[in-house]
């Protein structure tokens, strides 16, 4: 491997200092340089292919300009992808890259995010949960004792010193379910997966809340087994799509037959949506459609959804300002709850 060109390559190529070429590639704009230097300075940097040093500029300024994101769910989930694009433009705007981790482990000591930061690769972390749990408690402790910036995404560490930002799904779940009531229903049946997490726990309640109420309203609840919303696997979704059908036939609708106009389904997945729109096109019966997460176009055209949506884009923001007032020194605690936009009605 040939030596790699430095900047007192480019000062001989040019005829200049290697201090004004230091100030030209660091976009030193304070020095008194001519645009036909700054510019000659630029081409022979680019036609010696030079490539600035990072870990020398790291020890110089203490920085690496780089931030670990833990994000273990794939971004073709709305939530993970919104987090991801306020996360990257707001860091982006900032001067800083962003090195994106699972929560997997190379060393048996810590998982690859915190470690990254201990070892100096990174200034600090971004940890975006899965299912509303934090890092584990052990990590979270060395966190602390090390004073690394840190902020935890959809969940709340019980430790003060830890900052985090969350989405109110308890709020989004009872406006819903109010607009639902208000306009008339009296039976909501809620469908969601049966799995054990934190979000699906705040959504539940506050639907059941919404039902308190409403003197004479009706509320359940249908879980879709656990085993289809934990599957893996390249065919995961088509996987998803097929149980959704079946549970769809064999279970909700026997029991929402009986359900009058104006009364509701609410569904947790936009999978779910596209099943059951499919199911009632073209019979009249008046049923409404809600989902409590971003709502895809269904397959089935004319349909009405009434949504609750997170600003999830904002939510990576917000988690990035946090970061960086660390970054910067400055005190950071506390849960920032992000509340859900108003409901509203979406046509397709």
């Amino acid at each position: 491997m040939r030596a790699r060109p430095t900047i007192k390559d480019i000062a001989a190529e040019v005829g200049v200092s290697h201090t004004t070429v230091s100030y030209i590639l660091s976009g030193n704009t304070t020095q008194k340089i001519s645009p036909e230097t700054r510019k000659a300075v630029l081409d022979a940097a680019r036609k010696l292919q030079y490539v600035p040093n990072s870990a020398a500029q790291s020890l110089r300024n203490n920085s690496t300009r780089s931030i670990s994101v833990a994000m273990e769910k794939a971004l073709t989930n709305t939530r993970f992808s919104g987090l991801l694009q306020g996360i990257r433009e707001s860091l982006q705007a900032e001067g800083y890259w962003i090195m994106l981790f699972d929560f997997s482990a190379s060393s048996p000591l810590y998982p690859d995010f915190l470690e990254s930061v201990l070892q100096r690769r990174t200034d600090g972390i971004i940890y975006v949960s899965s299912d509303g749990y934090p890092p584990e408690r052990h990590c979270r402790q060395v966190i602390i004792d090390n004073a690394l910036p840190f902020v935890a995404c959809d969940c709340c560490p019980e430790e003060p010193e830890l900052a985090s930002v969350s989405f109110d799904y308890e709020r989004g779940a009872f406006e819903v379910a109010c607009r639902l009531f208000g306009e008339g229903a009296r039976r909501i049946l809620y469908w969601r997966p049966d799995v054990q997490s934190l979000q699906e726990g705040y959504r539940e309640k506050g639907l059941r809340r919404a039902a308190e109420l409403y003197p004479g309203s009706e509320f359940s609840v249908s879980l879709l087994p656990s085993s289809t919303c934990a599957s893996e696997g390249d065919d995961r979704h088509s996987s998803l799509n097929r149980m959704c059908g079946q549970y769809l036939a064999q279970e909700i609708m026997p029991r929402i037959a009986g359900f009058q106009p104006g009364d509701a389904v609410v569904c947790c997945w936009s999978v779910m949506v596209n099943h059951l729109s499919a199911a009632l096109n073209g019979r009249g019966r008046g049923l409404k459609i809600a989902t409590l997460s971003d709502a895809e176009p269904p397959v089935v055209t004319d349909t009405r959804i009434l949504t609750s949506r997170s600003n999830f884009v904002r939510g990576g923001k917000e988690c990035t300002s946090l970061l960086l007032r660390q970054l910067r020194g400055e005190r950071c605690e506390g849960n920032v709850v992000l509340p859900p936009d108003i409901p509203s009605y979406i046509d397709f």
